[in-house]
């Protein structure tokens, strides 16, 4: 029971580790994506996401571009699949030992041989899907119906980037340390609305200023008091909420100190969509900013989603995405994203609105998985002291049992009885030879004989 005891109690330390060891460097994922071994990938997705949304816009080309960003996707989903094979590494990656002596321009083009295959395979899913959903197809499913779908992904990726940056934040905020402080709730909170106020508050006036190249900088940072209130308003709300446990995690210096970085940096996160949906409410920014933002955001959620995905931690048998693979998913994941923010813009009447729900959803998504990460740490937390109370209730209810004797040698046992035996014979004398009296009772006549009618 007590190596239970001690088990569960490390339980919570154990899961802070374990959200420690997910941080994989985003320096050395970074280096992987953009190096020179497969720049010809991140130079053709620029170009050829560019050239769909141009066409993306014409009525006619709208249904054409949208089946292409969806073949490119799976045309480099199947190039990551295949990665592990070592004749499709070499076909999609440039071996850079080997030295070429021709001349630049030739030399540079023939490094775009490494996109040879992976377009193969978006040629063959484009003639499928035709094959399948065209007009003539087995399942004709209508010209608006694909772009529409890649339209409303958008929020699917909204989920996408609340979920992958939250397990980024978890395992930057579980930094491990073996100081022993005291903790203060109250500072810490004042601490980080401080923080959200001064960020939120800055970030507002630089939009300001941007929208109005006129307006002072004290006049910017005027403007921008009413989005800091409501920053900090949204976090008090959040602490709220989570005030049970925000309050036991202060009773240990490590989980406190978890709970004050996890809750700053997922506000932080929530802070930025939070300005997005400000800004496109009461700021209205151009159609040049928002794509802008968007393609941003796109490149931000990409390069998350694959850092969880590689991440040390990623605990999974079967692991599709590793770091050698990295780019080529991160190419499927970019083409459908991008293929996204193309049919918003074309299909869609009121972009705004949907990117408005997109960004609402990536708020809900990391206060949920906020008060999620909190709960489970906690929650270990408070079964290690339960199990600790209920090992401790065990041990003083044995202290407090009688000891009984127990006999060792099994031998004695008999000697013991038939002592007893003897103990009970010398009770009293008996004599056995003398006659049993019979009682007498008078005046009854033995003889006589009772008839029964």
């Amino acid at each position: 029971m007590d190596s239970d005891a001690k088990e569960v109690e490390n339980s919570s330390q154990d899961l802070l580790a374990e959200y420690e060891t997910t941080n994989v460097s985003l320096i050395s994922l970074a280096r992987t994506l953009v190096s020179t071994s497969t720049m010809p990938h991140l130079f053709l997705i620029t170009i050829l996401s560019t050239v769909l949304y141009i066409t993306s816009s014409a009525d006619s080309l709208t249904n054409i571009s949208a089946m292409a960003f969806t073949s490119l996707s799976i045309g480099y989903g199947i190039s990551a699949l295949a990665s592990n094979n070592s004749t499709v590494k070499k076909w999609i990656t440039l071996d850079q030992e080997l030295s070429d002596e021709r001349p630049f321009i030739i030399r540079n083009l023939a490094k775009f041989r490494i996109c040879v295959f992976p377009l193969v395979m978006a040629i063959i899913s484009f003639v499928a899907i035709i094959l399948l959903f065209g007009d003539n197809g087995v399942i004709p499913i209508g010209d608006g119906v694909l772009p529409l779908v890649m339209g409303s992904l958008f929020v699917v990726w909204s989920i996408v980037q609340g979920t992958s940056f939250t397990k980024w934040a978890s395992s930057v905020s579980a930094k491990l340390t073996e100081k022993q402080k005291r903790t203060n709730l109250q500072i810490s909170i004042i601490f980080s609305i401080g923080i959200i106020a001064l960020m939120s508050s800055a970030l507002a006036a630089i939009f300001y200023k941007i929208h109005d190249l006129d307006l002072s900088i004290g006049g910017a940072l005027l403007d921008s008091l009413p989005f800091a209130f409501i920053t900090v308003l949204v976090l008090v709300a959040n602490v709220g909420y989570n005030w049970q446990l925000k309050k036991l995690a202060s009773m240990k210096y490590r989980l406190h100190n978890f709970s004050n970085r996890w809750t700053i940096i997922c506000h932080v996160f929530i802070s930025w969509h939070l300005l997005t949906l400000w800004r496109q409410i009461f700021l209205d920014p151009t159609n040049i900013q928002v794509l802008f933002e968007e393609l941003i955001l796109m490149i931000f959620t990409v390069f998350i989603a694959i850092w969880s995905m590689t991440a040390k931690g990623y605990k999974s048998n079967f692991r599709p995405i590793n770091e050698e693979n990295a780019l080529s998913w991160g190419l499927a994941f970019g083409y459908a994203y991008a293929g996204s923010v193309a049919m918003l813009t074309t299909v869609f009447d009121d972009i705004t609105t949907v990117m408005q729900i997109g960004h609402a959803v990536v708020i809900i998504a990391v206060i949920v998985i906020h008060r999620k990460v909190l709960t489970d740490i906690i929650g270990q937390d408070n079964l290690a002291v339960e199990v600790s109370r209920i090992v401790e209730h065990n041990r003083d209810s044995k202290e407090e049992e009688p000891e009984i004797e127990q006999l060792d040698d099994p031998d004695e046992t008999p000697v013991e009885t038939e002592s007893q035996e003897e103990s009970w014979q010398e009770d009293q004398d008996v004599d056995w030879e003398n006659d049993e009296e019979i009682p007498v009772i008078e005046d009854v006549e033995w003889d006589s004989i009772i008839e029964v009618d």
